[in-house]
């Protein structure tokens, strides 16, 4: 009975080494189960500057034109890191496939879940927003564990 709760598994997947280790618990859990993988990437650009941006190289058209360049490059270097991810679990025997949104990561996390009616969230305890010697657990995950409508796995 349990097993048929868990069918639809979502691991938040930013390619750091905690979203790695949330991709393996989850595939056991999918391979044990017979559960169906969803790994989802956020794109968040609005807190990187654009290249030059900050020497002030950029500016008006040009630099809403080098903005758009710079998200193409991200969803591209984004979709390539989620393929590999996909391609890892149907080397496994596991059904994987992604999705990419843009905005608040936290947010994008918790409406993908409600919308793919997911009954189980695997995501790591940091990101790649974490610092890497202060072992505290990250915005997002936090955020996603409280808020969350499904149990949710933090992985350390």
């Amino acid at each position: 009975m349990f097993s048929k709760m868990l069918t639809r598994i979502l691991v938040p997947y930013d390619g750091s080494k905690y979203s790695e280790k949330a991709l393996t618990r989850a595939m056991e859990l999918a391979h044990n189960l017979d559960s169906e993988i969803f790994l989802f990437s956020v794109v968040y650009l609005d807190y990187i500057p654009s290249p030059g941006g900050l020497l002030g190289l950029t500016r008006g058209k040009s630099e809403k034109e080098t903005m758009k360049k710079w998200a193409k490059l991200v969803r591209t270097d984004t979709e390539k890191m989620l393929k590999v991810a996909v391609k890892r679990c149907s080397t496994k025997g596991i059904s994987a496939s992604y999705s990419i949104a843009h905005g608040n990561v936290a947010n994008e996390i918790l409406s993908f879940a409600e919308n793919k009616r997911i009954s189980l969230i695997v995501i790591g305890s940091l990101g790649l927003h974490g610092i890497g010697k202060l072992k505290t657990l990250g915005s997002v995950s936090r955020r996603v564990s409280e808020q969350a409508k499904c149990p949710v796995l933090l992985v350390r």
